[in-house]
């Protein structure tokens, strides 16, 4: 599989009609911060990022800027250049032309030129896309920018919505602009998200609610509850398939090999039965199994045919436990993060979804935590399971709910979080405290940058 291109600079001329701003960002870094006083563009520059790999050409537009230039480690470069004059505000609802060039690196390019009576579904006002999407597809808003899928009961966001069933909208209500391949192709590569942080706890009306006027107590903690849960379900279910597939055929695939293999030794054995014990441990802490192996090993010395035994069972374990590496490795880090900053309550999950216990003794639903809680809750969730691996990470202003001691511990948790799903963040903030000590990483955003 060829590894995804990686961002290594951002500049922008021009942004707000006064700003060149350079972000350099090091293909073996986790993450770069970004950081000035207010009104020097770094929200806007995280959004331009973020429309611009989206194809979000309406929004693009609507941020006062002359060009951006954005090269990677594997010689690419993508320009997108505004030739019409910029925007008074926000709205989409204005002429522009907007030119993108993709050049690789042995000098080829291709060239695409947009304008307003090319916008597309992802650039309209959310009611109208609500109104549309919900007309036109299977799909309903479930609030905390979710949306359920009918058909497979799984929640989407929007991109994925725009993505899966798009095609649905009647073309001659909204034109699709005819976007080149190699440029589509390279930024399905390139996947980019934004995470607005003052955004991230939302409530919504839900379908049903709607038709009954009254509020939704479906919050984006209780969601991501369900999702967890909806996770595991699968987990179990993927480990089940593959369980009898193995017990199918492991009686003819021991009477075939005859002889153990000489890596079968009976120390090598016992390692590795202890490994696999650990393991089915930790996975029984979240109730995705119940524990130690049934079959426990012999105290005498094994004889050849207990180690033909006990080494295809070992074999077959190891592919049974796979199914779960993934989900567990950011489960336990999910848990790591939240329970070393929530004070007297502990984080406790399972197949329902997760809730907490207090010191007490008392069981307690997310919901009913502290906003910075939820915050802090939902944004290692949210890094942790919604986001593709080799993700860009756009993160705007963290540190809102955070305390201060979380604000210095927060780059810490981005680098497990990046190791652990394969992901790169561009961090603007203004709070010396998330900064902490990474200045080396931190790129000033001033007038005269």
């Amino acid at each position: 599989m060829t590894e995804a291109p990686k961002l290594t600079e951002v500049s922008v001329q021009g942004l707000l009609g006064r700003f060149n701003h350079t972000i350099k960002f090091p293909a073996e870094q986790e993450f770069v911060i970004v950081y000035g006083p207010n009104g020097i563009g770094k929200t806007k520059l995280l959004e331009l990022i973020s429309n611009t790999f989206t194809l979000k050409m309406g929004r693009v537009s609507g941020t006062p800027f002359a060009k951006a230039l954005f090269s990677f480690n594997n010689g690419t470069r993508l320009t997108m250049e505004n030739l019409a004059p910029p925007a008074n505000d926000d709205q989409i609802e204005h002429d522009y032309t907007l030119r993108l060039l993709l050049e690789d690196a042995k000098g080829e390019s291709t060239e695409w030129v947009n304008t307003r009576d090319q916008a597309d579904l992802r650039d309209i006002p959310m009611s109208r896309w609500m109104r549309l999407i919900e007309k036109y597809t299977p799909v309903r808003y479930a609030g905390g920018g979710r949306w359920i899928d009918h058909e497979t009961g799984r929640a989407l966001n929007r991109t994925e919505v725009y993505d899966k069933y798009g095609f649905l909208i009647p073309p001659d209500l909204i034109p699709f602009p005819q976007i080149p391949e190699g440029i589509s192709s390279f930024l399905k590569s390139a996947d980019v998200h934004l995470i607005e942080t003052q955004r991230l706890l939302t409530s919504a009306l839900t379908q049903q609610d709607q038709s009954r006027s009254e509020p939704s107590n479906r919050i984006t903690v209780r969601e991501f509850s369900e999702d967890f849960s909806r996770r595991m379900h699968e987990a179990l279910a993927q480990n089940s398939r593959t369980s009898q597939e193995l017990d199918r055929t492991f009686p003819r695939r021991l009477l075939s090999a005859g002889y153990p293999p000489a890596a079968a030794t009976e120390e090598a054995i016992r390692a590795r039965y202890n490994e696999q014990s650990q393991l089915r441990d930790r996975l029984a802490e979240i109730s995705l199994l119940q524990g130690s192996s049934d079959l426990p090993l012999p105290d005498k010395k094994l004889d050849p045919s207990q180690r033909l035994v006990l080494w295809t069972y070992l074999d077959d374990s190891e592919r049974k436990l796979a199914t779960f590496e993934d989900l567990l490795r950011r489960v336990q880090l999910f848990r790591d993060i939240v329970n070393s900053r929530f004070q007297f309550k502990q984080l406790r999950l399972n197949r329902n979804g997760f809730s907490f216990v207090t010191d007490l003794g008392q069981e307690i639903p997310a919901e009913s935590l502290s906003s910075g809680e939820q915050h802090e809750l939902v944004l290692a969730y949210d890094l942790l399971f919604n986001v593709a691996e080799n993700s860009l990470v756009l993160i705007d202003e963290p540190e809102i709910s955070l305390h201060v001691a979380w604000q210095q511990e927060f780059l810490n948790d981005i680098a497990s979080i990046a190791n652990t799903a394969s992901l790169r963040f561009i961090v603007a903030t203004h709070s010396p405290q998330i900064i902490h000590k990474w200045r080396s990483r931190a790129v000033s955003l001033g007038a005269d940058n």
